[in-house]
């Protein structure tokens, strides 16, 4: 018998991407152990709009994309509006809305220069960072129990 012959494509491919991960999702699902409860990956969207119906700041992020965890992947306050406590409201919002759809922890992360301060008065903890990440930076990874 001859062995099958590959050939490898790098070809972004979005058919092909979410067959790959449904694929690993098949696996992971006839793989782990069972739990009684179903979670739905979705994102999660919350934008501040000010008198004049401008965008001025904004988070966005999942639930579910990893079992009971909210991901944080965006957040935004423009820069004159900073110092009023929108960023803090904003995750005060985005916790009650995961906790609403079934999360237990949070995570997220940032630069040096984006705030990890912030999220520490927050009650998130750091689990990891990684320097020179990109060059000139450092990556801070953080994690909260809701």
């Amino acid at each position: 018998m001859m062995p099958e012959s590959y050939t490898f494509d790098m070809a972004v491919d979005e058919i092909r991407e979410e067959y790959i991960t449904n694929q690993l999702i098949a696996h992971n699902r006839a793989n782990k152990p069972t739990s009684q409860t179903q979670f739905e990956k979705a994102p999660i969207h919350i934008y501040i709009q000010n008198s004049e119906d401008e965008t001025v700041g904004g988070l966005i992020g999942w639930t579910h994309r990893f079992q009971e965890w909210l991901e944080v992947t965006v957040i935004w306050v423009r820069e004159q509006d900073r110092g009023q406590g929108l960023g803090r409201q904003l995750m005060e919002l985005v916790e009650t809305e995961a906790v609403n759809r079934g999360c237990r922890f949070a995570r997220l992360a940032t630069s040096d220069y984006q705030g990890p301060v912030f999220y520490e008065k927050l009650g998130y903890h750091l689990y990891g960072k990684l320097e020179d990440f990109p060059p000139g930076e450092t990556g801070y990874y953080f994690w909260k129990e809701l």
